[in-house]
């Protein structure tokens, strides 16, 4: 499937409808779990978080921790600085989230991974995990959840900056009727073909930044303020044939020349640029006069 404008824009408002549902649903738990408002920029002592357990109350200390280290970056202070720091963390947090799923999805494409997000709570993967674990858990939605916890954490080895819990971007999870509703938003049927496209993650890293934020950024500044900005500013995914087209014509054509053309890449390579008076001299070999000759006309001809 080729990813023609169409598709780019179905797959944009996938992107925009998914931030959304989880960026909505993570700021109210750094309201009501954290004590960080981003709309006032107010922020609690941990002290006043009697509400809390200790494993909600150790993820708002290292949230606050997060926020003092983007505060650090930023060229503002106060009330506008929090905010937007606020603000930058239930976005990241809900960025993570969103690459986490599509990347279970475009496992199940290609079967390196059993049905798992596909139909949500009776995905065959999770059945048979339900099976094993019981009430153990708690019940099925907070089972489930631990479910993908445990996908993340298998997953981690081979992908760490993905799937690692314990980076300071993926501190916080959606609840489970966002979760749901993701759920719902990445299986609609008319977007089972992209699962299997490779390109599928690289325009949803794209897309999960708008046009319109990034030409905000540069109305209100010439140059990168922050990390952030540093990032967003050059958000743009590198279709697949211009990857092909860059290495097909440094690393394929230095082979191509050193196998003088007798290579099996020449079939592989289809962005190879190739003349059709090319020729390959050995060692000693000088080249033809009347190709020498024929050389300079074209040059007169150009």
């Amino acid at each position: 499937m080729a990813f023609d404008i169409a598709s780019r824009n179905r797959l944009q408002k996938l992107v925009s409808d998914v931030r959304s549902i989880l960026t909505e649903d993570l700021i109210l738990q750094l309201q009501q779990n954290c004590g960080m408002d981003p709309y006032s920029g107010d922020v609690s002592d941990l002290s006043d978080l009697t509400h809390l357990n200790d494993k909600e109350l150790e993820t708002a200390r290292l949230i606050r921790e997060i926020m003092e280290h983007y505060l650090s970056n930023e060229s503002s202070s106060g009330e506008a600085a929090r905010k937007k720091a606020i603000e930058r963390i239930a976005r990241e947090q809900a960025f993570t989230v969103l690459n986490r799923l599509a990347a279970l999805k475009m496992m199940e494409s290609r079967e390196i991974l059993i049905e798992s997000v596909s139909k949500g709570i009776q995905s065959e993967g999770f059945r048979m995990y339900h099976r094993v674990a019981g009430k153990s858990l708690g019940d099925t939605n907070e089972t489930y959840r631990y479910f993908l916890f445990s996908l993340f954490d298998f997953f981690t080895t081979e992908l760490p900056v993905l799937f690692d819990r314990n980076s300071p971007q993926s501190r916080l999870f959606p609840g489970d009727q966002t979760l749901a509703k993701v759920l719902v938003e990445i299986n609609q049927p008319e977007l089972e073909s992209f699962w299997s496209e490779d390109e599928t993650i690289g325009w949803i890293y794209q897309y999960f930044n708008s046009a319109e934020e990034r030409k905000k950024m540069r109305d209100e500044s010439s140059a990168p303020r922050n990390s952030r900005e540093l990032a967003v500013r050059n958000q743009f995914f590198t279709p697949r044939y211009v990857v092909e087209f860059l290495t097909d014509n440094t690393l394929g054509r230095i082979w191509y020349e050193m196998t003088k053309g007798q290579t099996c890449m020449v079939e592989h390579c289809r962005y190879l640029v190739r003349q059709p008076n090319e020729i390959f001299l050995s060692k000693d070999e000088v080249v033809p006069e009347e190709e020498t000759q024929e050389g300079l006309n074209h040059e007169e001809l150009l």
